[in-house]
């Protein structure tokens, strides 16, 4: 394979890629830039305006010189951050272009591929059609030989070279421009780092919990654009209690959220079998429900009427059971793989869900904050047990509709500005995905507007 071409693997993380998540994180760090810009002046009128004679004048103006500068300097480092993250978002929906155009070839290619015969051993079967041509046209292997011994692949050669390598520059392309583009980001990213000042606590201190500190300033904020994107859920980050590395900041806050909330009600044995023990179900946990809501900026409606479908799936033993026979069939020793499982059984361990409101495992890590693609045991352990706690998994999935919200581009309306069609296009996102549009994920967002009346009804 020349230098000019790279494979569908290669590239293959694009599909996670989001440039509207992107650029939500860049205006965050906008957000902060024009919060210390908005400081900024009254800090000099007090440093400049203010007369003051005695023996501490002087430590009295150089503490405002110092903090006006400070403040300026973290503006200058924040919106750097945002510069560089728009400019990577943009790089991103380019490399998405290129990488469609790749998929697209590589459907052309395995049509054609699949004209001269089936794929035998397993490795051909789950191979990408690049691979598989690669394959095909230098035979590498006895079973091969015995799949490949009939067919006379002469008369495709041509054409499959065009679409391998036309498909394989695309991918290129789009692995190159992600790739220079994440490498500026993340140069200019530490730049604006190294603009930050370092807030150390001493050996032995004490965290202090600074927002609650600030109770009256945080009441006189409250009504400022600036201390939150719009559309946003409220601000506040926690660390994580010392000795427990593997729970994330994100998990910690919400665990500290749900224990002042009424007990969740659970459908682990018993899911709800009909509409009334749905309207039950809402109904007993609807604090939960606003509280988790609320918290992620999404309507209280919108996070109850994915819970309405949900619910009624399937018991909570038998996503253990899923993953299970997943996680037995990704060993390596296993004859099939876990995405060729029939039924619903079909699909990695990480894309298993769990909880009352169905969340992939991955999903949920992402959300709380982890690295899907590098979780320890320790830390898959504490996002599957947060997924089947009913409480934790409304706050989770509340954050994933957020999430959903923002990639369809309604992350700066409100929660109480979401029209009843938007709702019914997140939930169709949050069925299908990428697929969102297909008809089964269409007829889930269809199913969930039709129901939102009784949902509704049920959280008042």
């Amino acid at each position: 394979m020349s230098s000019g071409l790279s494979h569908h693997e290669d590239v293959a993380f694009l599909e996670e890629c989001s440039p509207p998540l992107i650029e939500r994180n860049a205006a965050e760090f906008r957000r902060l830039r024009d919060l210390l810009v908005e400081v900024g002046e009254p800090a000099r009128r007090a440093e400049t305006r203010t007369e003051w004679e005695s023996e501490g004048s002087h430590t009295y103006t150089a503490r405002l010189t110092e903090a006006r500068l400070l403040t300026a300097q973290m503006a200058e480092g924040y919106d750097r951050a945002a510069s560089a993250l728009n400019a990577y978002a943009a790089a991103v929906t380019t490399a998405k272009s290129h990488y469609r155009n790749g998929k697209h070839t590589e459907r052309a290619l395995a049509a054609l591929i699949d004209t001269k015969g089936v794929a035998v051993t397993k490795a051909a079967r789950t191979a990408e059609p690049m691979r598989r041509w690669e394959d095909m046209r230098a035979t590498t292997g006895f079973l091969d030989f015995l799949a490949e011994a009939t067919m006379d692949v002469e008369d495709i050669r041509e054409e499959a070279d065009r679409l391998h390598d036309a498909a394989g520059g695309s991918f290129h392309l789009a692995r190159t421009v992600e790739a220079e583009a994440r490498a500026t980001c993340v140069h200019v990213l530490k730049q604006a780092y190294e603009l930050l000042p370092e807030f150390k606590v001493p050996a032995g201190g004490a965290r202090p919990d600074l927002y609650v500190a600030m109770a009256d300033i945080r009441r006189e904020a409250a009504a400022s654009p600036l201390t939150h994107l719009p559309g946003s859920g409220p601000k506040r980050e926690t660390a994580p209690p010392p000795g427990d590395a593997a729970m994330s900041p994100a998990l910690r806050d919400i665990r500290m959220r749900i224990s002042s909330l009424p007990q969740a009600d659970d459908s682990y044995w018993d899911p709800p079998g009909d509409d009334g023990e749905r309207a039950r179900w809402i109904s007993h946990n609807k604090e939960v429900l606003r509280a988790a809501a609320r918290h992620s900026g999404v309507p209280d409606e919108l996070l109850a009427g994915i819970a309405w479908k949900e619910i009624g799936g399937q018991y909570g033993f038998t996503d253990d059971l899923t993953d299970t026979v997943r996680g037995a069939a990704d060993s390596p020793l296993s004859p099939v793989p876990a995405r060729d499982l029939p039924w619903r059984l079909g699909g990695t361990p990480d894309e298993t869900s769990f909880g009352p409101i169905a969340i992939q495992l991955r999903r949920g890590a992402e959300v709380l904050g982890y690295d899907p693609a590098h979780l320890t045991d320790a830390q898959r352990d504490l996002v599957e047990e947060s997924l089947q706690d009913p409480e934790q998994n409304a706050f989770i999935a509340a954050g994933f509709l957020a999430r959903i919200k923002a990639e369809a581009g309604y992350g700066d309306v409100p929660a109480e500005q979401l029209t009843d069609a938007q709702m019914r296009e997140i939930a169709a996102r949050y069925n299908g995905g990428p697929y969102w549009q297909s008809g089964k994920a269409q007829d889930y967002g269809d199913d969930f507007g039709e129901a939102l009346g009784k949902v509704k009804d049920a959280m008042r």
